[in-house]
């Protein structure tokens, strides 16, 4: 979901509860925070080689160790906080909007909106968590080339695509460590 659409979602429902279920079931407690707004900039090279750059805005909701019974956060209230942040610096109003959570219970994440249910009297974002994935197999438009765009098993060696990121062969050791077979590694930062 675009952080425009979530914000329009807030102010065409003022004043209602702003509910977070970030785990089938399980929500955030009512008396949450909504902590810190990051615009996230990837710069990234997935294993085919390939460039990739996107943004994200990330918004940290945050429990205090002490519950506070009194203190809520809704729609209104989640908008001027948004109109706060925005004087300091413009949140990024086309990237995708996620959520970092985590408690007791709940590994920390950062968690894209998978919908948002709107009643009388609350609006729930319900949240979900995302695998991990190879952007070489998500290019891919076949399923075979889907299946032979990132790594593959020593298997079906056979099959092994020449442009795949791994090898089934083993890695190369001297002494019991990983050798570099003459990579240079004076460009890593250390």
């Amino acid at each position: 979901m675009k952080t425009s659409d979530f914000l329009a979602t807030l102010a065409a429902h003022p004043n209602k509860a702003l509910t977070f279920e970030y785990k089938n079931g399980q929500y955030a407690r009512a008396d949450y925070h909504l902590t810190e707004f990051k615009n996230v900039t990837f710069d990234t090279v997935d294993c085919g080689g390939v460039s990739n750059e996107w943004q994200e805005v990330h918004v940290q909701l945050w429990e205090n160790e002490i519950l506070e019974p009194n203190h809520r956060v809704d729609t209104s209230k989640a908008l001027k906080i948004f109109k706060t942040v925005q004087r300091v610096r413009p949140t990024l109003a086309d990237a995708e909007i996620k959520f970092e959570y985590g408690n007791a219970n709940f590994h920390t994440a950062i968690l894209p909106v998978a919908a948002i249910e709107t009643t009388d009297h609350q609006i729930i974002v319900k949240l979900h968590t995302e695998n991990t994935t190879c952007k070489a197999k998500d290019r891919a438009i076949t399923p075979e080339g889907k299946a032979s765009a990132c790594c593959v098993s020593s298997s079906s060696a056979a099959t092994t695509n020449e442009n795949s990121c791994c090898s089934p062969e083993e890695p190369a050791t001297v002494g019991g460590e990983l050798s570099t077979n003459g990579f240079d590694l004076s460009g890593f930062v250390k």
